[in-house]
């Protein structure tokens, strides 16, 4: 078999390569010349997948190791009797880490004390879930919203006009165009309006969520703010909009080591059975820990504070993001594939051992996901 890889996904090697030549290129620029004559392509959310790629060649599988599809036209590969999965949750802890990270900075910017917010979910997905639990752990008053699974008589959710009244909203939804609950500009100008004066909106679900124009009108303003991950215009992303938030990293909020291997993986899993190839045994992933160390006289609030901040460097990313030049691209833009693929490695919570801690901290810390001794 000929697989053609995006070269930023993990663990190939130990997977794919058991099955076949490994060619491994930059996402962003896998064009249909590179796939004549492939069997397999596996990408990541920079690829855009469709008729226009795959047209004329042998592409049976597509496999990406991302939690959205909205990169991949899923009905044209299905007419096309092309086999394709992607890796739901594969990142979903690495993502609701860092996402909580984002919110604490931002209070920080804004001399707001973070353990006093309320915040709402829109989306009690894989992610929102995950982040509803660490928000409960810390204490901090947490609704989610989710038409679909109210529609499926999920229990404890409430209506957007509730979850959009807390003072940080937090969006977790897949970027959907059609069907009954669509979230393409899924806050437009309407829905930014009615937002209370000084909402924080943190985003780390994909950047169409969110209307352009209206959303930097309101920032711009003053009257309320954000925390982005993702943009609209991806990879670029307007001078004028990075410098309206309060932080702004480059859609990194799902790479952490253990999160890339398990969408490899996940993908892998797929693949074997699309050619009923029986599926070795994986090499586990490593279990060395990340063990940070406190000046002794830190508080248990101190100790949480800086753990996350440091398992989720959202500072470091939001500083490399605003160094990059402006690009010649349309008026004074930022590109930040650059920080994409040359991102510094991560480890999610539950790599980070913490020595010296008891009694209520140590069981705050293990409900986060930490572990201790």
């Amino acid at each position: 078999m000929k697989i053609v890889a995006d070269m930023n996904m993990p663990a190939l090697q130990t997977t794919f390569g058991l099955h076949g030549k490994l060619v491994r290129l930059e996402g962003r620029s896998i064009c249909r010349a590179d796939l004549s004559d492939a069997d397999v392509l596996l990408v990541r959310s920079v690829t855009q997948v469709n008729a226009d790629l795959l047209h004329d060649t042998n592409v049976a599988f597509v496999g990406s190791a991302t939690v959205g599809v909205d990169h991949l036209d899923t009905h044209w590969l299905e007419e096309n009797n092309i086999a394709w999965a992607n890796a739901p949750g594969c990142n979903a802890d690495a993502a609701a880490q860092y996402t909580l990270a984002m919110m604490w900075l931002a209070c920080e910017r804004l001399h707001r004390d973070f353990r006093q917010q309320r915040v709402g979910i829109i989306g009690r997905g894989n992610v929102g879930r995950r982040l509803e639990h660490l928000l409960k752990a810390l204490a901090i008053p947490v609704m989610a919203c989710d038409p679909p699974l109210q529609d499926q008589d999920e229990p404890q959710l409430v209506s957007l006009l509730e979850a959009c009244a807390n003072s940080i909203i937090s969006l977790h939804v897949p970027l959907t165009h059609t069907g009954k609950y669509p979230s393409k500009n899924l806050f437009d100008r309407e829905q930014l309006a009615a937002l209370h004066s000084d909402t924080l909106l943190v985003n780390t679900s994909r950047g169409g969520v969110i209307e352009k124009a209206a959303l930097l009108a309101e920032l711009q303003s003053g009257r309320i703010c954000a925390a982005l991950d993702v943009w609209p215009d991806e990879p670029f992303i307007a001078s004028e909009l990075l410098d309206a938030v309060t932080v702004a990293t480059p859609h990194v909020a799902g790479y952490s080591r253990e999160g890339k291997r398990a969408g490899t993986e996940m993908i892998y899993q797929a693949f074997c059975k699309t050619f009923t190839f029986t599926t070795p045994d994986l090499p586990g992933t490593n279990t060395d820990t990340v063990k940070p160390g406190f000046p002794p006289s830190s508080s248990a609030d101190e100790i949480v504070q800086q753990l996350i901040h440091s398992s989720c460097p959202v500072a470091r990313d939001d500083a490399a993001l605003r160094a990059l030049p402006r690009s010649s691209r349309g008026a004074g833009q930022v590109q930040f594939d650059s920080l994409r693929s040359a991102y510094p490695e991560r480890r999610e919570f539950k790599s980070h051992l913490v020595p010296g801690t008891t009694g209520e901290t140590a069981k705050q810390l293990i409900r986060m996901g930490f572990k201790t001794a």
